[in-house]
């Protein structure tokens, strides 16, 4: 199974830093505990700041994901956040 994340970085690489991160191993792992996600598959959208915009828990659809990165970059890109 792809991760949904590689069709958000198709779509979004160029103006996002999209990471897929294992919460069983390294950088994956603290990311998981700093951000207090329950586990996997968890998604966060940050600001550039480093502050959650978004989090969820549980499986996401490609299309709700798109929708809600679509409104982050809008909103960041128009002073929102």
């Amino acid at each position: 199974m792809t991760p949904v994340v590689n069709g958000l970085e198709t779509t979004f690489g160029e103006q996002l830093d999209i990471r897929s991160l294992n919460a069983a191993f390294g950088d994956g792992r603290s990311a998981f505990q700093n951000y207090g996600l329950p586990g996997h598959p968890s998604y966060v959208i940050l600001d550039p700041q480093g502050e959650v915009l978004w989090s969820a828990f549980g499986p996401q659809s490609a299309e709700a994901l798109e929708d809600v990165v679509e409104d982050a970059i809008s909103k960041v890109s128009s002073g929102l956040y």
